[in-house]
Parts: structure tokens; C-alpha cells; sequence
């Protein structure tokens, strides 16, 4: 992770784990570890600006933290599958609805960086070359620039 800009390898790992239980791909779709998705994410938060940055990169400490929050004994990259799923069971059903919008937000935040890469998007169907070929063929066909 020696290519990272606006996130710590610490910042990643949190945002790996909080990718992989929100998304949950495995065993039909590749980990969190074998996509772009930090990376992404990473390069996401280099280009926004600074305030977002800094609230993205503290609701990850805040995620990490949560289940101790919440009456865990332990933070959410020591949790294994199932303590995982729980907690974000847990998260997405309490009563606070900012707390609930908080993770709707990072949620989506999870799923465009996990989704965006070529290789899930290619297990998913998606065949980005395709469309591009299709797309040149039908402006070609309408005489379009």
C-alpha cells in the first residue's frame, strides 16, 4: 500500500474491513484485498476536499471503534465474519437515524469503490470494451462525431 495519498496503511486496513463486511463478496465474488477498492478510495479522498477528507477519515476510526461501543470487547478488524455481520446488523437497525444515514453513507461509499473495479465488474458481466465498441459503432452508424 506504498501508493497511497490521502489515507494511512491503518486508514486502509479499517476501510478494507469495513469494505468486506458491508459488501461481503466472498465466496461468488474476489476479497476486498484482491480489488482496487482502498486504492480507489484512497484516490477519491485525495481529490475531495480537505473537510471531507478529514470526516471520511475519522467515520473510519469511528466504525473501527463502534462495536466497542456498542458492548463488544473488542474493535471491528479483531471481529471475525459473523461478529462482523452482527455488527453491521446491529449498525444498520439502531434507533438514531443519523447513525443509521452515517452508514448508508459509508456504505455506498464501500460498494462504489468494491464494484468499480475491472475484475468485479467483469465477474458481474460487465464488459466495459463491449460497450465502448458498441458505443463507437452506433455514433459511426448515426453519423455521429
Amino acid at each position: 500500500m506504498s501508493a497511497l495519498r490521502a489515507i494511512t496503511p491503518r486508514e486502509a486496513s479499517i476501510f478494507a474491513c469495513v469494505t468486506d463486511a458491508l459488501v461481503a463478496p466472498e465466496p461468488v465474488l474476489p476479497p476486498v484485498r484482491e480489488t482496487d477498492a482502498v486504492l480507489f478510495f484512497d484516490d477519491w479522498l485525495a481529490r475531495s476536499p480537505v473537510p471531507n477528507r478529514i470526516g471520511l477519515r475519522a467515520l473510519l476510526y469511528a466504525f473501527e471503534l463502534s462495536p466497542l461501543l456498542t458492548g463488544g470487547r473488542t474493535r471491528l478488524r479483531r471481529l471475525d465474519a459473523a461478529g462482523r455481520a452482527r455488527w453491521l446488523h446491529a449498525i444498520e437497525h439502531v434507533r438514531q437515524p443519523q447513525v443509521r444515514l452515517v452508514c448508508k453513507l459509508v456504505k455506498g461509499a464501500a460498494q462504489l469503490a468494491y464494484y468499480g473495479d475491472d475484475g468485479v465488474l467483469a465477474r458481474c458481466g460487465y464488459d466495459a470494451d463491449a460497450n465502448l465498441r458498441r458505443g463507437r459503432e452506433l455514433r459511426r452508424a448515426e453519423g455521429r462525431p
